[in-house]
């Protein structure tokens, strides 16, 4: 369809439902799709099945908080994934989810410094979650639009002071001097304990039933056998005072924070915040470790460094405390890693390994593993949000994030019953993800943990994420999609200014695991200034099915032939990118002539990418900047005004 079409149509949709689905057929034919079905209830193996638009232009919307009320801070993760009956079959992916946390006062992201979109109070996607650290009433405010109708909801959280709630159960705890309740941020009425084993100071506190235990800030504590909570809340563990986060290192124990038991299956609510976790490079050591059910986890503002993993919580060990005569383990629910580090990993161990149910990892920092593995592994999420991380430097051949999903037979807690569960309902943005400084790295891959196992990924949403090769010289490939389902590729830059070789995406098949299928690739931004060697900005192998590749723009003019696509899939649609000779000669006018951070990617007025797009469903830019500005959508990452 030519331009001026495309503008008069998207112009008439405005008022006239007919129109709007000639659109919408249009547009699914574009995708290669023969129906406009799909989510949660298609075979994993075949086209999605058929589904019947509503008969009255309307948004229903669905959107399910985890909690209503609890205290602060107070880890909330919203769903609007039931949000289904729109002007398409695919809500999850082709309508926009703008969430407003009624929190202005919760400041910005600061691990993702030169990203866009920094502030805490708002997020896009079908899922989404927030901290509220202090006390009050709050409204947050769901807006949904899929470009012609827009559709609110509100919900109101109320958060607890935490002075109130534990007036009658805050213990102090100090390594030589004794805490002074009502001074030096020792809450009145709080006890007062000397006690330098960070173990013996968590058992004799729980034992007095105390549920939040405050570490005096500046001072070091030992941790020789693992300390452990085994009792439900509301709890905090966290700091009191000024100045450095309490200090606990390890002296070889194995964990020094263990959460739940195999006794202890449905404990949950509890706070890990305001400490730093040193390993002292222990080759065995976990930071904290997961050992039974616990749900409403939230782990804030922790300096882990020098362990084997940062954090463990994975469901192999809760399948076998139930098939160990200790029933009642399932998975993780409501888990929250927000505003941490997690560095220098040793003893092929990880950053983080996660598996969970409600999962959101937000503005952390991770690095470092070269003496480990993945910064991030995410071994099974039912649903998940991944934001506003900085995550670089993986061990040789492992990955800054890697993310693959239950066995499809496993019969486990992330598989209940043996019959087959994926990981789905993930929105992975506004990261900046990196790869590594020795061997090979790919920087992100999302499939199969393997070409043996038949693991299955769907309902992934991957946009306005900074693809970042600077520094980190081994990176191969940037994204990697194997045997994946409905995924929505958006709005990222791709920078591999700097890598060892030069690639952006490649989708293809690992193993046993279904056919990659019903892909979309659209509006990102490709870029290297590298001088010389190949450059491929999408790669989709002869497995990759039912890809759509829009809206690419592509600027590699130092390397000898740049490619856009390279295409060996099957019933690929493919339009409106850059083409070759674009993406060699073509200056295609960023707001900078030597780009580097995201800003600079920015187009100016005169650049050929400016209403060149095709009609897709992507309703905002990398900046959240609304498209189209000027009637037709531009190409690339970036709107412009």
């Amino acid at each position: 369809m030519t331009k001026l079409f495309l503008l008069a149509l998207s112009r008439l949709l405005v008022s006239e439902r007919g129109l709007r689905r000639v659109f919408f057929a249009a547009l699914f034919a574009g995708f290669g799709l023969s129906s406009c079905g799909g989510g949660s209830n298609s075979s994993p193996s075949s086209p999605p099945a058929a589904c019947t638009l509503p008969a009255i232009s309307t948004i229903p919307l669905s959107q399910v908080a985890s909690r209503m009320s609890g205290v602060a801070p107070l880890a909330v993760f919203f769903d609007a994934t039931g949000t289904t009956a729109t002007e398409t079959c695919r809500p999850f992916h082709d309508i926009e989810y703008r969430w407003d946390f009624g929190d202005p006062a919760g400041g910005t992201w600061t691990s993702t410094p030169n990203m866009p979109n920094l502030s805490r109070n708002s997020a896009t996607g079908p899922v989404a979650a927030h901290v509220y650290e202090t006390s009050g009433t709050y409204t947050v405010t769901l807006t949904v639009t899929d470009g012609t109708n827009t559709a609110t909801t509100e919900v109101q959280i109320t958060v607890a002071n935490p002075d109130t709630e534990f007036a009658s159960n805050t213990i102090c705890i100090a390594a030589v001097i004794p805490p002074i309740p009502g001074s030096d941020g020792c809450p009145s009425g709080a006890l007062s304990l000397v006690q330098p084993s960070f173990d013996l100071a968590i058992a004799a506190s729980i034992t007095l039933g105390m549920r939040r235990l405050l570490f005096k800030r500046g001072d070091t504590y030992s941790s020789t056998s693992g300390a452990n909570i085994a009792v439900t809340g509301p709890g905090i563990i966290g700091a009191f005072g000024s100045g450095a986060k309490p200090k606990i290192q390890s002296t070889g124990n194995d964990v020094i924070l263990a959460l739940s038991s195999a006794t202890t299956p449905t404990i949950k609510d509890w706070r890990v915040m305001d400490l730093e976790l040193d390993g002292l490079s222990g080759t065995s050591t976990y930071g904290i470790r997961a050992a039974g059910g616990i749900d409403q986890v939230t782990i804030l503002r922790l300096d882990i460094h020098d362990v084997w993993f940062g954090l463990e919580f994975s469901d192999q060990l809760l399948d076998l405390w139930n098939n160990s005569g200790q029933p009642g383990h399932t998975l993780w629910d409501q888990l929250a890693i927000v505003d941490s580090n997690i560095n220098t990993i040793v003893n092929d161990g990880n950053g983080a390994f996660i598996s969970a149910a409600r999962l959101s990892i937000l503005g952390n920092t991770m690095s470092n593993a070269t003496t480990g593995q993945h910064i991030l592994r995410v071994a099974h999420a039912s649903k998940a949000v991944i934001s506003h991380n900085a995550l670089s430097n993986p061990a040789t051949s492992k990955h800054s994030i890697k993310f693959h999903a239950a066995f499809w037979q496993g019969g486990g807690v992330s598989d209940p019953g043996g019959t087959g569960h994926y990981s789905e309902n993930v929105v992975i943005s506004d990261n900046k993800l990196m790869g590594g400084t020795t061997g090979f790295v790919f920087a992100v891959s999302i499939g199969p943990d393997n070409q043996d196992d038949d693991q299955r990924l769907r309902d992934f949403i991957i946009e306005r994420n900074w693809f970042s090769a600077a520094g980190f010289p081994a990176q191969l490939l940037s994204l990697i999609l194997f045997g994946v389902q409905d995924f929505t590729v958006r709005n990222n830059l791709f920078d591999v200014t700097g890598a060892s070789d030069h690639a952006g995406i490649r989708v293809e098949r690992r193993g046993i695991e279904p056919l990659p299928t019903r892909i979309s690739i659209l509006n990102n931004t490709f870029y290297s200034s590298d001088s010389g060697g190949a450059f491929t900005a999408i790669q989709l192998a002869s497995t990759a099915t039912n890809t759509t590749v829009k809206n690419n723009l592509v600027y590699a003019p130092s390397h000898t032939s740049p490619i856009v696509l390279s295409n060996s899939g099957d019933n690929t649609t493919a339009s409106n990118n850059s083409t070759n000779a674009q993406a060699k000669s073509i200056l295609p006018n960023f707001v900078s002539g030597s780009p580097s951070i995201p800003q600079d990617f920015k187009l100016q007025a005169d650049s050929y990418a400016i209403n060149a797009g095709a009609l897709v469903p992507v309703f905002s830019d990398l900046f959240r900047l609304s498209r189209p500005q000027n009637g037709v959508i531009d190409i690339g990452a970036a709107e412009m005004p």
